[in-house]
């Protein structure tokens, strides 16, 4: 493969609702490309993107993947990324560092669940988009339908390039309105249909009023003649999509492939090159700076990816952002401060990869055999100190407690783990000290699924996984004082320590604040710190749950001690004790960790769904509308939260979705604590 310059450069990641055909799609767009020879098939197990087993074996892309197409003198990146939420983390990667994304949408089903969640995605990473509507050839394929139903639920500015025409009820063309050619269900050339030629004029002058709309002189020219140039409409075009301002829509079919080709045509004329691409925010040595995309500035690429590769071994996915670099070089990872030797890197296309010899501005490339890089690292010529900021991944939705089934295997399993969640930012390990577990958290039940598969496949570790505990916290309610006086005489030297101490509430938040308000030396100075630290010992296990106690002020004011007997152990001892006592009088309540939930169904859903939430202690904050969805927003208990991925997906006909996020800590009511405490007292017993 040739070296291409960056203005010849295109990366396109394909994003959606999962099953929409993605995978089809971009395998058509290789063959059609003239990448490969024959068509890959999802349904055959010869795809180029979904070529793992695991892949195959689960009928669903569970990464990313890559394809490289030469065409019209470009190299266009084609990114397949996954589809189902659980996997959205590579999704949100793969956006990340590509030039546009094509969100695809069923010709039947419109706008989903999924379809809403990826274009988000693009949108908060502001890039340009264009839009593929999918298998139109199915009896209740309707294009007129669908497009309608993504300008209500996501842009108005959707305006078809290419449209699908049916007679009698059977697909027949794909029609280019820019360039007034068609092909038949084929893929070959056709004169243009009858049938198309109204929708043709009316989506060329929606296409022309678009590109005149972008720039004033072209608003200009439209009003003095009434239409664009054809240089004219390229340029407006072009610019619209580059601030989002117009949204290409393509269609056809994925299997046969129809209509690819004039999605090839377009790319490099209506995608900008990474030249043109926003500056990307980071640091360079604690100040915040802007890497414009140059090939002469300096050396630097963003790590979005990473796997482990059959004969590879580990290896590293990155875009060049700025610079250009050839042949093995020094190389530094400013994330980590730390050397690397670049050596070998690949263009990859599905499971095959190329040699490169050089990496410019814009380019796509996977590294292997770096010591210590991972997914959202920067990499940086040698001595740089620009760090990009990280992409930002969702927060994880689904949490269990973990443990090897084979005692002795903790490390080798924690070991796996923190290697498979460096790869993964969506996954983390945690060993939790408040509840005594190891937990794991990730984006949904089958995304840990498929995560411990891969421990026990690269480890030998098996697990089991159990619900976890919750961390719930005590504090208090009023003002209360007491005092303990510790006397121990054993023969010889004794014990002897007494203090009066107060608690009073804080704010929820606040912590701890301890203070000393003794007078006349009756407790001396010197034990002080003991007390305090004998009542930090006592908050690790409150009174009436043994959970860690939080919110509050000690203040000791007073106490006695023996000249002889007192001692550090006595007084903090005395005050452990101290505390315990007047913690039962300050009115001790439980208080348990709440998340912040967003809830995204179907219209048809919402009631089940809100009910659910309610069941659960939910209380609803707010109803957004979002098209033809609904966004429930609550605030729910962690303890109620346990697979809630799968009830969602039970109530919604798996077409919800949900994110949330910690809130904070609120009181435990009075009938669920005396349950918790019960049961507490039956674990001691």
């Amino acid at each position: 493969m040739k070296n291409y310059d960056s203005d010849k450069l295109r990366t396109i990641a394909v994003i959606g609702h999962g099953t929409v055909g993605k995978t089809s799609l971009c395998d058509s767009l290789l063959f059609a490309g003239g990448a490969v020879e024959r068509l890959g098939s999802v349904d055959n197990g010869t795809s180029q993107f979904d070529y793992t087993d695991e892949s195959r074996d689960r009928e669903h892309s569970l990464s990313s993947s890559m394809g490289i197409i030469e065409y019209s003198g470009c190299k266009i990146n084609i990114i397949d990324t996954p589809g189902l939420v659980d996997f959205h983390g590579a999704t949100i990667g793969s956006i990340t560092v590509s030039d546009a994304v094509l969100l695809v949408v069923d010709g039947s089903d419109g706008v989903e669940v999924g379809t809403l969640k990826t274009w988000d995605y693009a949108a908060r990473n502001d890039k340009p988009l264009m839009i593929w509507i999918n298998r139109l050839d199915r009896d209740s394929a309707d294009f007129k339908r669908i497009l309608e139903d993504i300008r209500k639920n996501l842009r108005k500015s959707a305006i078809p390039v290419t449209f699908c025409v049916k007679e009698n009820g059977v697909f027949s063309a794909v029609v280019n309105v820019l360039t007034g050619k068609a092909v038949n269900s084929e893929g070959k050339e056709i004169p243009l249909p009858d049938s198309a030629k109204d929708d043709i004029e009316m989506y060329r002058m929606q296409l022309v009023e678009t590109a005149a709309e972008s720039d004033e002189k072209l608003m200009e020219s439209f009003f003095e003649n009434e239409t664009l140039s054809e240089e004219e409409l390229t340029a407006g075009l072009q610019k619209a999509v580059a601030t989002r301002n117009f949204f290409p829509v393509f269609s056809g079919l994925a299997i046969p492939p129809v209509g690819q080709k004039f999605l090839l045509d377009s790319i490099p004329i209506l995608v900008p090159s990474p030249l043109k691409g926003t500056p990307v925010a980071a640091t360079d040595r604690n100040k915040e700076v802007e890497i414009v995309p140059d090939p002469s500035g300096p050396f630097v690429a963003r790590v979005f990816n990473s796997k482990v590769d059959t004969h590879m071994g580990e290896i590293v996915f990155v875009r060049v952002v700025s610079g250009e670099i050839a042949g093995t070089a020094d190389i530094t990872n400013t994330s980590r401060n730390s050397t690397e030797r670049l050596g070998n890197y690949y263009f990859i296309t599905g499971g095959n990869r190329i040699n490169a010899d050089r990496l410019t501005t814009g380019d796509i490339a996977a590294i292997a055999k770096l010591k210590s890089t991972s997914t959202n690292d920067t990499l940086g010529q040698k001595g740089s100190k620009i760090i990009l900021n990280p992409i930002v991944f969702p927060e994880p939705v689904y949490r269990v407690a973990i443990a090897p089934k084979e005692r002795g295997n903790e490390d080798k399993m924690g070991s796996g783990l923190s290697l498979l969640a460096a790869q993964d930012p969506t996954l983390i390990l945690r060993n939790e000290s408040e509840i005594g577990q190891t937990t794991l958290s990730g984006m949904g039940e089958l995304h840990l699924k498929v995560m411990l598969s891969r421990l026990k496949d690269s480890t030998g570790v098996e697990t089991e996984t159990f619900k976890p505990k919750i961390a719930y916290h005590e504090t208090i309610t009023k003002k209360a004082e007491g005092s303990y006086k510790h006397r121990k005489q054993t023969g010889g030297r004794g014990q002897y320590g007494h203090v009066f101490i107060r608690l009073e509430p804080l704010p929820r938040g606040a912590g701890f604040e301890f203070k000393s308000k003794v007078v006349g030396g009756n407790v001396p100075t010197n034990f002080i710190p003991a007390v305090e630290k004998g009542i930090i010992e006592a908050m690790k296990n409150g009174p009436i749950s043994s959970c860690k106690v939080v919110d509050l002020q000690a203040v000791v004011y007073d106490g006695s001690y023996h000249p002889v007997d007192s001692s550090d152990m006595a007084f903090k001892l005395a005050s452990r004790k101290c505390f315990k006592d007047v913690m039962l009088n300050a009115g001790p309540s439980l208080l348990e960790p709440v998340v912040n939930m967003e809830v995204t169904v179907p219209e048809e859903f919402m009631g089940d769904v809100m009910s659910d939430l309610t069941s659960r202690r939910g209380r609803i904050q707010g109803i957004e509308a979002e098209g033809a969805f609904q966004v429930i927003k609550a605030s729910v208990p962690e303890a109620e939260l346990f697979q809630y991925t799968s009830t969602l997906k039970s109530l919604t006909q798996a077409r919800g979705s949900f994110t949330q996020s910690f809130e904070g800590y609120k009181p435990v009511p009075r009938e669920i604590q005396e349950k918790i405490m019960a049961s507490v007292t039956e674990e001691e017993e």
